[in-house]
C-alpha cells in the first residue's frame, strides 16, 4: 500500500509540473504570435494600431503552410486532414478502409485560435477554443485549450475545459495518450467528481473521489480511493480511504 501511496504522490507531482509547463508553453506561442504582428519603428511610440484579418497563414522557408490562424482557421491545400485523399493514404488503410472514410465524414476539422503543422501537413499543435477532432473519432466535447499529436497526426495529449455535447456542462482536464490510446489522465468531472485514470492494456486503475452514483468508479455512493479495473471494465479490487485514515 505504501508503495502505491509513493507512486500516486509521485503521480501528482508530475501533473503538476506538466500543467506549469503547459502554461509556460502557451504563454511562449501567445507572445510569439503577437510580436510577429507587430510592426514598429524602435524609437517611434505605441500607436495602439488594429490588425484586422479573417485569416492568417506563416509559410516555411519552402513555401509549406505551416501554421494558420484564425476564427476558424483557413483552410490549407497542405493540411493532410482536409485532404479526403491524403486521409485515404495515411491513415484509411490503419483505421478501417472505407469505413473509416464513411465515419471520417462527419469529423470535425476547425479551430478557433491556432493550428501548426509539421513539414508532412499533419497536424502537431491545436491552440484555441472549439478544438478538432481527434483523426480516431469524434468528441464528446467541444474542448477550449491545447492539443497536441505525434507526427503521423495522431492524439498524444491535451489540457483544457470542455464542454460535453450531450448537456452543456463542463468537464477540466489534463490528459496524456500513447500509442495505445488513453493512458493518463487527471479530471475534474462535471459532477463534482476529481479523479486520475491510468490505463493500460490489462486494465485501468481510477483514483480519486466522487458523489454517489459515478459511471467511472460504478459506486453507487460515494467513494474515496482506488478502484482496479480489468480490460472487461469490471472492478478486481479497491482500497477505501476513510476519514481519519491514514
Amino acid at each position: 500500500m505504501k508503495d502505491m501511496q509513493a507512486e500516486v504522490t509521485s503521480l501528482q507531482r508530475q501533473l503538476k509540473w506538466l500543467r506549469l509547463y503547459t502554461l509556460f508553453s502557451i504563454l511562449l506561442i501567445i507572445g510569439w504570435i503577437l510580436s510577429g504582428f507587430i510592426n514598429r519603428k524602435p524609437d517611434a511610440p505605441a500607436t495602439g494600431d488594429i490588425i484586422r484579418a479573417r485569416g492568417i497563414i506563416i509559410e516555411d522557408s519552402l513555401g509549406r503552410d505551416r501554421i494558420l490562424i484564425g476564427a476558424p482557421v483557413p483552410h490549407s491545400p497542405d493540411r493532410v486532414r482536409t485532404d479526403t485523399n491524403l486521409v485515404r493514404k495515411h491513415w484509411a488503410a490503419r483505421l478501417g478502409d472505407d469505413a473509416y472514410m464513411q465515419w471520417y465524414r462527419e469529423y470535425y476539422h476547425g479551430a478557433n485560435g491556432l493550428v501548426l503543422l509539421n513539414e508532412q501537413g499533419f497536424d502537431k499543435l491545436l491552440l484555441g477554443d472549439q478544438l478538432a477532432d481527434p483523426n480516431t473519432g469524434k468528441r464528446i466535447a467541444s474542448p477550449t485549450g491545447m492539443l497536441w499529436n505525434d507526427d503521423d497526426g495522431f492524439e498524444r495529449g491535451g489540457i483544457g475545459l470542455n464542454r460535453l455535447h450531450s448537456n452543456g456542462k463542463y468537464r477540466n482536464g489534463i490528459g496524456l495518450d500513447d500509442d495505445q490510446g488513453e493512458a493518463l489522465h487527471m479530471v475534474l468531472l462535471e459532477d463534482g467528481s476529481r479523479l486520475i485514470r491510468m490505463a493500460g492494456t490489462d486494465g485501468y486503475t481510477l483514483l480519486g473521489a466522487t458523489p454517489a452514483d459515478n459511471p467511472f468508479f460504478q459506486s453507487k455512493g460515494p467513494f474515496s480511493g482506488i478502484r482496479r479495473f480489468d480490460s472487461t471494465g469490471k472492478m478486481i479490487w479497491e482500497q477505501r480511504w476513510l476519514p481519519g485514515q491514514r
